[in-house]
């Protein structure tokens, strides 16, 4: 069943509270807001709600074995959901949050049981955005942080796109105009002692080697299991276009 889509515009620097309110109204509702961030469109949900975040696989048609990374406002909420915190996501997390860099950390929080896709790694990103930050403080729970995109589709760095993909099928587009960066978030696993890359995104990887001398990266070419070798994070080729349709990629953002 469609439902009518509002969309209101905004100002990702200076959100207006009225526009805010009607966003958390609707998201602690039960329902789906498409909001900007730093790099390219979300979609937002109570990432406690089930039926919610159902629905958000279904109507991006993602597998439902891939998880949905969430936004948290800082560290300390970090703390409270996963499992554990490693050294090189500590420096990770003080060197680039808030920033477009996502990490999957160890979780098994049970309100979070489908976001994890019944698995046990939750992408969480902090986002500079203060549109996201006010959002978090008034939801008052972790909110989705998918891309507004169909499945395999290009993320959507415009309203409009997003109205295409999405209109009748969630509750608000929050307009925050063009995205400045078109690149999504770069992921890495920090689930365990060693950092992994799952997606080269909008930081780079001669950055992250600045504060994490190594990674492990999936090794191409060799067999089905696409184990990941350990290399000097120098050694990492830049190709955002592939790291963009890497299986894991539209998580966000």
């Amino acid at each position: 069943m469609l439902i009518q889509t509002k969309t209101l515009l905004v100002s990702a620097d200076k959100p207006e509270k009225n526009v805010l309110n009607e966003a958390a109204r609707i998201i602690k509702g039960g329902g789906i807001v498409s909001f900007p961030t730093e790099t390219v469109y979300a979609l937002g949900a109570d990432a406690y709600n089930e039926e919610m975040v159902a629905k958000i696989y279904r109507i991006k048609r993602r597998d439902r074995s891939k998880p949905i990374s969430v936004f948290l406002k800082g560290v300390e909420d970090v703390r409270k959901v996963v499992d554990f915190v490693s050294d090189d996501a500590e420096k990770l997390m003080e060197k680039f949050w808030p920033g477009p860099l996502t990490l999957v950390f160890k979780c098994t929080h049970p309100k979070l049981s489908l976001v994890l896709a019944k698995g046990e790694k939750l992408g969480i990103r902090v986002s500079p955005s203060q549109l996201i930050a006010r959002l978090l403080d008034a939801v008052g729970v972790p909110i989705t942080a998918t891309s507004s995109n169909i499945s395999g589709k290009k993320s959507c760095v415009a309203a409009n796109r997003v109205f295409y993909f999405f209109n009748g099928r969630i509750d608000m587009i929050l307009n925050g105009g063009k995205s400045k960066v078109f690149l999504p978030s770069t992921v890495l696993d920090v689930s365990t002692e060693e950092v992994s890359l799952i997606r080269l995104g909008h930081i780079p990887m001669e950055e992250i080697g600045k504060v994490v001398p190594k990674i492990r990266i999936p090794e191409e070419g060799t067999d089905d299991s696409n184990s990941p070798k350990e290399v000097k994070v120098s050694s990492v080729s830049e190709n955002p276009q592939k790291g963009e349709e890497q299986t894991q990629a539209d998580a966000l953002g």
